[in-house]
């Protein structure tokens, strides 16, 4: 007798499982619940299709009821909501409109995801406001604005969601109120790298506020919001993006174990702790790789990979779901920002003896026309050289340095063996010397203690302080007509060895370029010559997001 599959809940985890574990037994008996009226839907795409990227809603719906039943041969039922599991008996109960049914399984796999988290604000469940979770959504945005024609939406959050959302609105016209509660946009990146997506986005039309929640919502003609910071922002609509946290109740409900962070523990085979009960998707925590220590991470690709696991294993087969490295991108008007891994912060608090190093280098040959530049942050063990993360931003191919980082993460090599990699190089694409390279190289000579860096926040932390340092500009007359850090002296790197009165070999000298190559080459010569010096990690560049921050 075959085994009843049953999977409640569709998009990226259960639709995922249903078609894994039709593919690895014929004989099951399938059947999909889904709440919602679509099984199978871009959710990352909704914002692409709202501002008009996306130009065809059908793009977005991946399978409808009819074809992902036919396909796959289960049984589809939409508009249906599990409201309850009783392990024991081994029966779910559906709410429909028609009433309550009970439908029994064999194994079940729970893949509702995640609802969107609504923060106390004094008056929200007054004013109406949108979530981007489903069609229907995308679908009540873009009417909104076709019947309305609003000049302004407060957007509040400024995480993915928030800035795809941001975007969208600047597409059809609307001027964004983007509104973010912590330290920066896209709170999870390094705040240096962060910054200069928020810069971006003030520059195409933005107005973007950090460091400030909204304390009060009151719709008068007008949405009036009130920011913690005192000022009112009057807007048309209000979208709420400010981030997801799992639904539980269901699985709670059955007796199924949550972890530290709030969502369902499953083993690498996602099975919860009740016997033929799986789980997968933005619900379940998943294993950091690097930590080992379980995480949050609502994102598609986990999503599906989790969902293909249990499928498989429901169905008779045999995979496993490791973990997590947290890749992640994100883009604005052909801004890229992605990363992989740790940041710096999240490694100390980990328990990593961490350090980093800041590059920045061309996108592809410097010769070739439209270059430009990679800023990119590199987290590593101290001794031992071992990656932990990376974090960029930049024009495109940037997120192609992050999954290269990635691929380099799961296997467990280190910044000496980044050094090494052979990457695919013409002018068009990259430099020969790629962005990974030399990263490589300056993270490389820092573990090995010949690279003589200093971070650009210990300079600036002196300089606060008016210690007696001694900076030294290597770049031309030119360039230093732009901007030098305070107190710096310019000896140019190719006259350096004239020009050595200028630097006081009694004290340390603390050199910087642009970026921070030809401050390497000048920190060698002079320790060739029996100077203390030390070169600035990522140069001026570096120092001016700092100074900006």
């Amino acid at each position: 007798m075959s085994d009843k599959l049953l999977i409640i809940g569709g998009v990226a985890a259960g639709a995922t499982g249903a078609a894994k574990a039709r593919r690895t037994s014929e004989d099951a008996e399938i059947t999909l619940v889904e709440k919602g009226k679509y099984i199978s839907f871009a959710n990352c795409g909704l914002p692409y299709y709202t501002g008009g990227t996306i130009e065809k809603r059908s793009s977005i719906l991946l399978h409808t009821r009819k074809s992902f039943g036919k396909r796959f041969n289960a049984g589809v039922l939409t508009k249906t909501e599990a409201v309850d599991i009783d392990p024991k008996s081994k029966i779910v109960a559906l709410k429909t409109g028609s009433g309550i049914t009970e439908r029994p399984y064999d194994k079940l796999l729970l893949a509702v995801g995640a609802k969107t988290f609504i923060p106390p604000i004094e008056g929200v469940e007054d004013v109406p406001y949108f979530t981007m979770r489903t069609v229907e959504d995308a679908d009540s945005v873009k009417e909104f604005i076709e019947k309305n024609n609003p000049e302004s939406a407060l957007i509040i959050g400024a995480g993915f969601i928030g800035i795809e959302v941001a975007e969208a609105m600047l597409h059809c016209g609307v001027k964004p109120y983007v509104v973010e509660a912590l330290g920066e946009v896209m709170p999870n990146f390094p705040k240096i790298v962060a910054m200069n997506l928020r810069e971006k986005m003030v520059d195409k039309g933005c107005e973007v506020t950090v460091k400030t929640h909204v304390k009060k919502l009151v719709q008068d003609g007008k949405i009036k919001a009130t920011l913690s910071n005192g000022s009112v922002i009057e807007t048309d609509m209000v979208l709420m993006c400010t981030g997801v946290k799992p639904y539980t109740d269901l699985a709670e409900k059955a007796g199924v174990l949550l972890g530290e962070k709030g969502g369902v523990l499953t083993n690498d085979r996602m099975q919860t702790n009740i016997k033929d009960i799986y789980a997968a998707g933005d619900m379940v925590e998943k294993t950091n790789l690097i930590t080992g220590k379980k995480v949050l991470l609502p994102l598609a690709g986990p999503a599906n990979r989790e969902g293909r696991t249990a499928g498989c294993n429901m169905a008779g087969g045999d995979m496993s779901f490791n973990g997590v490295l947290g890749s992640a991108v994100v883009g604005f008007e052909g801004f890229v920002m992605a990363q992989t891994g740790l940041t710096h912060k999240q490694a100390l608090e980990a328990g990593f003896d961490a350090e980093y190093i800041y590059t920045e280098d061309v996108n592809k040959a410097s010769y070739f026309p439209g270059y430009a530049f990679i800023f990119m942050m590199t987290v590593f063990e101290k001794k031992t050289g071992r990656l932990l993360g990376m974090s960029a931003c930049g024009p495109d191919g940037t997120d192609k340095r992050i999954d290269q980082a990635a691929v380099a993460l799961y296997s467990g090599l280190t910044v000496q063996d980044l050094q090494n990699l052979e990457l695919c190089y013409a002018p068009a694409f990259a430099s020969a010397k790629d962005n990974l390279n030399i990263a490589g190289f300056v993270a490389s000579n820092s573990v090995k203690g010949d690279g003589y860096t200093v971070t650009t926040e210990e300079i600036l932390e002196k300089i606060q302080k008016n210690s007696d340092i001694q900076i030294i500009d290597v770049r031309t007359k030119k360039e230093c007509e732009d901007y030098m850090i305070e107190g710096a002296v310019n000896v140019f790197v190719d006259e350096l060895r004239d020009k050595l009165d200028f630097i006081d070999k009694s004290k340390p000298a603390y050199i910087y370029c642009a970026v921070g190559f030809r401050g390497y080459l000048a920190v060698r010569n002079l320790r060739n010559m029996g100077y203390e010096a030390y070169n600035i990690t990522g140069g001026i560049e570096a120092y001016k997001r700092l100074k900006r921050l």
